[in-house]
This record gives structure tokens, sequence and C-alpha cells, in this order.
């Protein structure tokens, strides 16, 4: 606990910034009493570095803040505020010894990113938006809407792959590439939280399950192209139980690359951008959503910053499609 606690302040002096929960609450009163009723999407910044095989995802918060992200939510009509980077430490382990890179890097920043985003939703208006991370922050966000909801939880996890794959001690692998295993099996690694399959949609997948767990709801991206991207996100919210709070994650690589180029791992098959803002014009629409996060966007793929203005195009015009009519 000691360790953790150095860590975590450590981070905090490294990055400049702490993110205070009042402050946050502070903000988010003052915009629901100016602004239309609805919805309050804070922006915060997750600098994951420990996870990365190669540099490119841990800091494009930065870049999608100078793109314009909060001006573009508020010009669709959208309440959003920014609440900064989560305070990650800068100097957590880097190997890759198996069976997971940069262990226990990723536990340490699973844990800080839960802690802060229960904070975000004590507040029921507020709707954590987190940009700048891959995919294994869906173990500490899955753990803080487990703690701060008293419905049942479900992620809708919209990625080109399943990211189910189990550690292995004969490979090292990223913790993103396990991180669907995490949410799904306990284990020694992670005690967070613990989702029954059935609390599991994987959507928008171009590459086959690893494991192919019964009970998780799947819609691929071949499924997605028969039935429509409007249909097949209707039939995916269908499934879910109607008092269930959802996490709807989405790893841009859903994209194809000819379409959106700064994935970290490009996928050659893949949603258009037509399509893409299609699904999740419906999804974001569901008022169930209380978690959105972004991942696996690098920003060294992205030297003009040409993907990450399409990525906000999309999430503005999403997000518009979600306010209600007056």
């Amino acid at each position: 606990m000691k360790r953790r606690a150095f860590l975590e302040a450590a981070g905090t002096l490294a990055m400049g910034f702490t993110l205070d929960p009042s402050d946050l609450s502070s903000k988010a009163t003052t915009l629901s009493s100016t602004s239309n009723s609805g919805p309050v999407y804070v922006v915060l910044g997750v600098p994951l570095r420990t996870g990365s095989l190669y540099p490119g995802n841990e800091n494009d918060a930065q870049a999608y803040r100078e793109a314009g992200i909060i001006a573009s939510l508020t010009a669709a009509g959208c309440n959003a505020i920014d609440g900064g980077d989560i305070p990650i430490p800068s100097y957590l382990p880097h190997h890759s010894v198996p069976p997971i890179r940069s262990w226990p890097g990723p536990r340490i920043v699973w844990e800080i990113v839960s802690e802060k985003v229960t904070d975000v939703l004590k507040k029921p208006q507020q709707i954590p938006l987190l940009i700048g991370c891959d995919c294994s922050v869906v173990a500490g966000t899955a753990k803080a809407l487990l703690q701060a909801s008293s419905q049942d939880v479900h992620v809708l996890y919209v990625d080109g792959d399943c990211d189910d794959a189990p550690p292995a001690s004969a490979h090292c692998q990223s913790a993103a590439a396990c991180a669907v295993w995490f949410l799904t099996n306990d284990s020694p690694f992670w005690a967070g939280c613990s989702l029954h399959p059935s609390q599991l949609s994987l959507v928008g997948f171009s590459r086959p399950s690893q494991t192919k767990q019964p009970g998780v709801h799947t819609c691929p991206l071949t499924e997605i192209r028969r039935l429509g991207p409007r249909a097949a996100a209707s039939q995916m919210l269908a499934a879910i139980p109607a008092s269930a709070a959802i996490l709807l994650h989405l790893d841009i690589d859903v994209f194809r690359s000819a379409d959106l180029s700064a994935a970290y791992f490009p996928h050659t098959e893949g949603l258009t951008l037509a399509e893409g803002t299609e699904l999740l014009g419906v999804l974001l629409r569901d008022k169930r959503v209380r978690i959105v996060e972004i991942s696996e966007y690098a920003t060294l793929r992205d030297p003009e910053q040409a993907s990450v203005q399409k990525l906000i195009a999309i999430l503005a015009t999403s997000l518009q499609k979600a306010i209600p009519a007056n």
C-alpha cells in the first residue's frame, strides 16, 4: 500500500496536475445550470505508458485537446468539461518478461484509474469520457462502474479484435491483448472485478476470439454489415438488461486503416467512417451508458492530426444524435 501511494504521489508531481473531484463537481453543477439538460461528459486523459510495445499512444490526450475536442462537443450541443489527465506515474516497470508485459505496471494504473473514475461517477449526471488509453484500461473502469453503480453492469466492447487472449508463461503479451480475459476470469493478476460472460458484448471484431467463452454476446464486422450498423446496434442494446449500467469501450482499430490510419495496430478490414458513425450514434443514444472510453489512438502515426480530427467529428456527431429533442 505504501509503495502504491508513493507511485501515485510521484505521478501527480510528474504530471503537475491533480484531479480534484470537488472541482469537477463544481464545474459540472455550473455547466448544468447554464447549458442544455442532459449528461455532462467529463473528458479525462489517461497517459498510459506501461503497456506499450513501442511509443505511440501514451500521450494522445494532448492531441485530442489540440484538435478541439471540448469545443467540438460543445458546438454539437453537448455538456462537456475537461477534467485534465489522471495522474499516472511516469516511471512504472517496462519489460518483456512473460506472461504480461511490464507487469505490475498495468495493474497499478487500473487501480488509479478506478479510483478517479469512481469519484466522477458519484455525480449521476457525469459521464467519464476517457481518452489516451490502451484497451487494458477497461479493467479499471469496469471496476469503477461496479463500485459506483447499484445496477447490473454491462461492457460494450467495440474493437477490431476480441482481446481475450489468456496469459501464457511461454510468451509475453500486452495487458491490452488480454483485457477481455481479465474482465471475465478470476485470476491472481486482477481481482478488481470479474464479470459473467453474459455481461459482455464484443462488437465489430474482424479477427476471431482466442477463448470463445460461452455466454458472451457477439456481433462481428460481418454481422454488422449483414444487418446494417443501426439495426446491429439496436439488436445488441436490446439484449442488455434494462437495469444495466453500460461501459462503452471503443478501440479505434475497429475502423479500417484506409479511413483511420492512426490506430496503434491498424486493421485493413474494419468499419468505414460512415458505418462507425451510424453504429456509435445508436449506442451512445442509450441512456444506460455511464462511461465512454476511446483507446489505441497513436499520436506518432498522426502528425497532421487528420485522424484525431475525424475521431472527434465522429464522437461529436454521435453524441449530438444522443441529445433528446426539445
